[in-house]
């Protein structure tokens, strides 16, 4: 198998991943390496899985229960009272 030479536009974006995820401890996402580097998520993707850093930062977004609980119960009592009254 043949050596694969690198354009200097991947260099760039592999270096501003592999930045990413060290600066941030793996809490990154596939967005947020799309964002930082202006390249397509299937771009840092390949790039990911190429250079072994595929178990290097989160795969989702996770939300945090907080900040959707109140929203959840509110929408919750608007769905509530519409169906009962303002009694409910």
């Amino acid at each position: 198998m043949m050596a694969q030479n690198s354009s200097p536009r991947i260099e760039r974006i592999a270096y501003q991943i592999w930045w990413l995820i060290q600066d941030s401890a793996g809490e990154c996402t596939l967005q947020d390496m799309a964002e930082f580097t202006g390249a397509s998520m299937r771009t840092c993707t390949q790039i990911c899985r190429h250079r072994g850093w595929a178990g290097a930062y989160r795969k989702m977004v996770q939300a945090p229960a907080a900040e959707s609980g109140p929203r959840m119960i509110e929408a919750l009592d608007g769905e509530l009272s519409a169906l009962f009254g303002e009694a409910a």
